[in-house]
């Protein structure tokens, strides 16, 4: 099974045969080596690359007829990266809350624990 990150180059060198990886990487809005080193670090691509893209494939679009099957290629490969940065967030979000519901719990506990330890606030008068 293929990574998106691999998805990803293989669609967009089909809309644009003449790709690099160093000219993707530029693409990207990164260095020219990125893309070789994530690919052989195996690192997810960045968000900030993926926004990137998108917005590039974006200007492209501009350029190109829309009826035109690039076109809609370059649709398909923006809709790949709205669901990956999609799916990202929202598996960020679910382990946040797990943590969220960790934290929570320990402090109900150390809540609970504290106020049996006291009692009620001594009442002080003071004549002045």
């Amino acid at each position: 099974m293929m990574r998106f990150e691999e998805d990803l180059f293989q669609a967009f060198t089909q809309a644009f045969p003449a790709t690099t990886v160093r000219s993707f990487s530029k693409t990207l809005g990164m260095s020219e080596g990125y893309w070789s080193s994530i690919m052989a670090q195996g690192l997810k691509v960045s968000n900030t690359a993926l926004c990137n893209l998108s917005e590039h494939l974006e200007a492209c679009k501009i350029m190109v007829a829309t009826g035109n099957p690039r076109a809609k290629h370059l649709r398909t490969i923006q809709r790949m990266i709205t669901r990956e940065v999609v799916r990202r967030f929202a598996k960020e979000a679910d382990s946040f809350d797990g943590i969220w519901d960790a934290v929570a719990a320990t402090t109900d506990q150390a809540r609970e624990v504290a106020s049996a330890s006291f009692g009620a606030m001594p009442f002080v008068m003071v004549r002045t």
